[in-house]
Formats: structure tokens, sequence, C-alpha cells
């Protein structure tokens, strides 16, 4: 499983940083990584990226989750190759949503065989809404690189209290929909509910480049610890 979700994040973290406006955006935002700090070029990274496609397919086919991990190319050529990320905030989250979902089929896949439980779909697509309409956490601690690029992120549309507020809102309900869908025990409940609590608050009452990668480190903290609830179930 672990093999799986490495070299399908490889393709996706490639395919990615090599574009020219994630380079601008990088340069602000996280100058450390290979291409803003000129320890790789755009050219090796498109080579080092047909590799790993070829890799990360073809080792599907012995670890399982090849169909996943397919589906997973498609939505990494519309987001990236095809501006799918520039084409509008919910479009961009739809395509997000949809990848982090082909990781967790692909995942499961590996691990089950193949075979999934009408219930485990269901929890996919409940992950996909949580995406959707939580991952502009991420937009908060990057408004200056989106600027220096023109994407339009939620924050940059909506206002910056918008965001903080939509996002509070629904981590929050989020936090208890989840526990309730898996019937989990008290510690479930706990780690959901005092993750999004933090999260929630901390995006409401504080401000700044480094409260906001706080958010943003807690925000996939809580992701983590949502997909572990039904191993946490009564």
């Amino acid at each position: 499983m672990l093999a799986w979700i490495w070299l399908n994040l490889l393709v996706e973290d490639l395919a990615n940083q090599r574009l020219e406006g994630s380079i601008i955006e990088d340069t602000v935002n996280k100058p450390w990584r290979p291409l803003p700090s000129h320890r790789l070029t755009a050219d090796q990274a498109r080579d080092w990226l047909t590799v790993a496609i070829v890799v990360a397919v073809g080792s599907s086919l012995v670890l399982g989750g090849y169909t996943a991990s397919v589906t997973l190319m498609l939505f990494i050529w519309m987001y990236n190759d095809l501006d799918g990320s520039n084409s509008g905030i919910w479009i961009r989250n739809a395509l997000n949503a949809s990848g982090l979902m082909c990781f967790s089929w692909g995942a499961l896949a590996t691990l089950s065989g193949g075979e999934l439980s009408s219930r485990a779909f269901t929890w996919i697509l409940v992950t996909g809404a949580i995406i959707i309409t939580t991952v502009h956490a991420q937009d908060l601690p990057d408004i200056e690189g989106d600027k220096a690029r023109g994407r339009l992120t939620v924050p940059l549309l909506y206002g910056e209290t918008a965001a903080r507020v939509s996002l509070s809102a629904m981590v929050m309900f989020w936090s208890v929909a989840c526990p309730l869908f898996w019937d989990v025990s008290a510690w479930g409940w706990a780690v959901s509910t005092s993750l999004g609590c933090a999260m929630s608050v901390l995006a409401l009452q504080k401000r700044g480049q480094w409260w906001d990668e706080v958010v943003w480190k807690l925000w996939c903290l809580w992701i983590a610890a949502l997909y572990l609830l039904p191993a946490l179930g009564k």
C-alpha cells in the first residue's frame, strides 16, 4: 500500500512542480523545492515524470489498484497539463478531491485485493466531499504566491474572512459527521473533534503566514485522523 501511494504521489509532484506557473509560485512560497532552487530543470523533471508514470502504473499491475492508478493519471493530466488548477475554484477543488479519492481507492484496493464494499465506496465519496469543502485551507498560506501566479482561490475571490469562516464551519461539520458515519469509540470522537476545533479556532482568530502554515498542517493531520476513523469503530 505504501509503495503504491509513494509511486503515484511522485507522479503528481513531478507533474505539478515542473510547470512554469508552479515554478513562479514556488519561488515565492516554497523556494526550497528542487526547481526554484535550481537543483532540477523543467526538462529533467519531465523526463523523470515519464519514467515515474511507467513505474507507477506498471507496479499497480502487481501491487493492485491498477484502475485507480490509471484514473489518477487522468486527473493529474487534467489538473496540470489542461490547467484545471486555474480553471476556477470549484473545478480545481473537484480535481483535488478526485485525485485524493483515487489515492484512497488505490490504497484500499492494494489492501483488499481489489474488492471494495459499498460502504468503502461511500466513504471514499464522503472523503471527496470533505476535500472539496475544506481544501482551501491550503490557500491561506499561499495567498502571495497565488497572486503572483494570477490564480483565483477562495480567499482571493471571496475574501479572507469568508474563506476562514467557511473553512471553520465545514471542518466542524465533518468533525462530527465522520465519527457518526463510522460509530467510532470515544477515542475517535476525541481525535476528530479536538483537531477540528483547534484548526477552526486558529483559522478564525490568528492571521499571518506562520499561523496559516499551522492551520494548513493541522488540516493535513486532521484529514489523516479522519482516514483512521474506520479502524476506531465500535
